[in-house]
Formats: C-alpha cells, structure tokens, sequence
C-alpha cells in the first residue's frame, strides 16, 4: 500500500488557481488481481490501475508532438492566446471532460478553450488547416464541374537576405502584390485569361538567406493551355512592382511561376494544389529551408540555424503574422461555390458532434497531466481503454498511477 500525501504547497499552472494540499491525495490498495485501486481520504475510489504499457504509434507519436510543440510555443510566447489553449476551461462552473467519437475512434478534450491561431499553435494548426484544404478542395471542384471553369496556379516570389525581418518583407510584399495587381498589363492579361476570381496563400520558411514569404495565388478562369506563353511577360511585370515596393529584384527564372491547376511537378504534386495552398508552414520544409514548425521543433532542444537562434525566430515569424489570414478569398467566391464563411477561431473550436463522455478530469490530476506533458498520453490510453473493453482499468489508470509517483518523488514523500 501506497500512500500519497501532500505538504503544504500548491500545483503551480498559469491556467489552474493554486490550491494548498495538506492532507492525504489518496491512498494504492493492490487487489488480489494485481491491479491498484486509488482511494482517496474519504474511502471513495477514484479508479482501478494495472500495469500494462503506454504504447506509442507512429499516429500517436506525431500528435503527442504536436501537444509538446504547443507547450514550447506557450513558453516562447507567454502572453498569447496559445498559453490557455486546451487548457484553460470555457465553463468555470464545469470539469473538463474526455469525449470519444466512436466512428473515428478518436478522444478529444472537451470545456477546454482553444486559441484558433494558425501560426502559432500546432494544434489548432492541424485541424484548421485540415479543415481549410477540405473547404478548398469542395470549391474548386464546384467550380471546375458546375461552373466549367479552369484553374492556374500562380506563386510569386522575391530576393532576400538575412538581414531583413520577416515584419518589413511582409509589408513591402503585400505592397508589390497590390502594385501588380494594379498594374495595367497586368489587368489585360487576367482579361484574356478569363480570371474572374482569386484565392491567395500565405506561406513563410526560413532558409540561408533569411525569411522567405511568398504568395500562392489561385486564378479561377477560362484558361487555355497556351495562355501559359504570357509567364515571362508576367515575371517581368512582377519584378518591376518589387522593385517599386522596396523589395530586392527576383530573377525571371525564380520571380513569378505560372502552372496549370492540374500539372504535377515536384512542388504541388506531393500534397495536391489544395493541400500545398493550406498545409505550407505545417508540412516539412524543403530543399533546406525551414517552416515555422520546425524551427517550434529545434527549439526544444535550443538549436540553431544559419547562426540563428531557433526559438528567436519563431517567436519573430509568430508575432509578425499575428492577424495575417492564410487565405484570401476574393469578395463573393465563397457564397457563389456554396462555403459557409468561417474563421479560424470557429473551426477551432468545432468539436464532434457525435461524441460521448467518457469521464470528467478534476483540476488537480489534469495539472499534473499538463505539468508532465501527458495530455496526449491520456487521451489515447483513454481511447485503447474504451476499444479494448477495459475501460476504467486498463491503461489510463496506470498513467495516472505514474503520474501521482513521479509528483509523489518530486515532493520527496516516502512511500
């Protein structure tokens, strides 16, 4: 038998109000099966623990990554939204809850808030993004099959150095987009390609050569596959507007590139145009550049890169594109291609609908379960729990049981 005591402290979370702990938490009473049972000091039980292992797959692996990525953005960026995000409850008056989809199989936390930001948490990331591509992907359909348009893909880039911020090169990039949208020939040209629409991506990775922002930008038309002889007459259009808005010239070869929506090269191929269009700083960066979410990653093990350090520059990209939207519709897209309009926060904060609870977590063990970064782990026991019919006494129950040892060692109590 185990008992668990507490001293004269508190559980330090920026998200739970401390509470002082004097009295005994709960005491380990093994059964004659083997399993643990926690009683707490009322004799009341609080679950069953076994012995078996938390196992992770390659599924699990990736999105207790993500959970991880997120505490080290909390840490990088104390003072926004990212820190309370699947943490801090909606409902005070309410516990947290587990809830399961049985279709997907999957758990998810529930009264918990989320921070719908797309460039500084991991998690929301994912599931805006995921949401975004299949958004995207619905409307170019629509439009390709009941509109009989076309697609073009046209991504613009530019020059530039370590020694510029990622703030100034977004700034002066918005203002060489503008100037060549505005641009005359520009505008004769998107006439005789039929451009009725425009659906703009924000992308940014860093690389040798410092931050490198850049546009892809869907034009929905009436194209013609020899429409593509107008991308030199168009690089060079795009130079100039760079040059115009202070931004270093890109070369004709790099500067502007122009593909049909359909054609698969190495760039577009991997992810499909819509995924390539939503998923830019969630993928892994290529040919030697980084996305933000690899430098999130390096920072956890205080990397650097080109002489940069890691954490610095992802806390630069996040505060830079704070207020930034992925994506850009043009005015009226949406409704004609029959979209819900949606921001970022509200496809964040879309939960299962047809979902069950499976338990309700006291603020006490779900400050343990953030201070030893296991909100992952307790969610997929809790789901291999449910699946294997041994839920209540199967793997959730020893997690929480290593948990209360290892808070049980730091509090240095004898067992």
């Amino acid at each position: 038998m185990s008992l668990f005591y507490g001293r004269n402290t508190s559980v330090s979370s920026p998200f739970i109000k401390s509470s002082p702990v004097s009295q005994v938490l709960c005491t380990l009473v093994r059964n004659s099966d083997g399993n643990y049972s926690a009683v707490d000091q009322n004799g009341a039980t609080l679950g069953i623990f076994t012995k078996s292992q938390v196992i992770h797959g390659s599924q699990g692996f990736q999105r207790s990554n993500d959970f991880l990525l997120q505490d080290q953005s909390a840490k990088l960026l104390p003072k926004e939204r990212v820190c309370n995000c699947l943490k801090k409850r909606i409902d005070k008056t309410k516990q947290r809850e587990v809830k399961y989809n049985e279709n997907r199989k999957k758990a998810h936390y529930a009264n918990v808030q989320r921070c719908g930001s797309i460039w500084s948490c991991p998690v929301c990331a994912k599931q805006i993004t995921e949401k975004r591509r299949v958004e995207l992907k619905k409307g170019l359909e629509t439009w390709k099959n009941v509109h009989r348009g076309s697609v073009m893909l046209l991504t613009l880039t530019f020059s530039h150095s370590q020694s510029e911020s990622l703030k100034s090169l977004l700034e002066r990039q918005r203002k060489a987009y503008k100037i060549f949208l505005e641009t005359t020939k520009v505008k004769e040209i998107f006439k005789h390609f039929g451009v009725k629409y425009k659906i703009r991506s924000l992308e940014a990775t860093y690389g040798q050569n410092g931050w490198h922002p850049h546009f892809h930008v869907l034009l929905l038309g009436y194209f013609k596959i020899e429409d593509l002889m107008f991308r030199d007459l168009l690089a060079e259009l795009w130079i100039k507007s760079c040059v115009r808005a202070g931004l270093n010239a890109p070369s004709m070869t790099h500067g502007l590139d122009l593909r049909d929506g359909t054609y698969a090269d190495q760039y577009v191929s991997k992810w499909g145009i819509e995924s390539e269009l939503t998923k830019g700083h969630v993928k892994k960066g290529r040919n030697g550049g980084f996305t933000p979410f690899d430098l999130l990653q390096l920072s956890l093990y205080n990397e650097t890169i080109f002489e940069k350090d890691c954490g610095k520059l992802f806390q630069e990209f996040a505060i830079a594109m704070k207020g930034s939207r992925q994506l850009v519709w043009s005015r009226g897209l949406k409704a004609l291609l029959d979209l819900d309009e949606k921001t970022d926060e509200e496809l964040a904060e879309e939960t299962e609908k047809d979902a069950i609870t499976l338990r309700t977590i006291d603020d006490f063990i779900f400050s343990l379960i953030c201070h030893y970064q296991k909100r992952w782990d307790f969610l997929r026991c809790l789901e291999r729990d449910y699946d294997n019919g041994c839920f209540g006494t199967g793997e959730t129950e020893q997690l929480l049981i290593d948990i209360l040892e290892k808070e049980h060692i730091r509090l240095g109590i004898a067992s």
